[in-house]
């Protein structure tokens, strides 16, 4: 196997890590929020409350997408890629 190909699998098998990691964080965040709306339920208050400890979850689950997926360009594989050559060249120059 090339250098090219080993680095390819790499950046599959950490990309896929971090889809792992992801989906374990979505899937707490839905268990967690079933969890909410069935306590507020069964509370017989009429005063709904779930909606807010979901809302504040689930900023924190979509940051962490964010981090981990590079949703929308943010801090993705290319990202990680240019701070590397940035860092390299840095380095080197000096």
């Amino acid at each position: 196997m090339s250098d090219n190909s080993n680095e390819s699998l790499d950046d599959a098998r950490r990309y896929v890590r971090r889809k792992r990691v992801f989906y374990s964080v979505l899937g707490v965040w839905s268990v967690l929020s079933l969890m909410w709306f069935a306590i507020d339920m069964a509370d017989g208050t009429e005063s709904l409350w779930f909606y807010w400890p979901m809302f504040g979850s689930g900023i924190a689950v979509a940051i962490t997408g964010i981090v981990l997926l590079g949703i929308g360009g943010l801090i993705g594989a290319d990202w990680e890629r240019r701070q590397i050559d940035s860092y390299l060249c840095r380095r080197s120059g000096s």
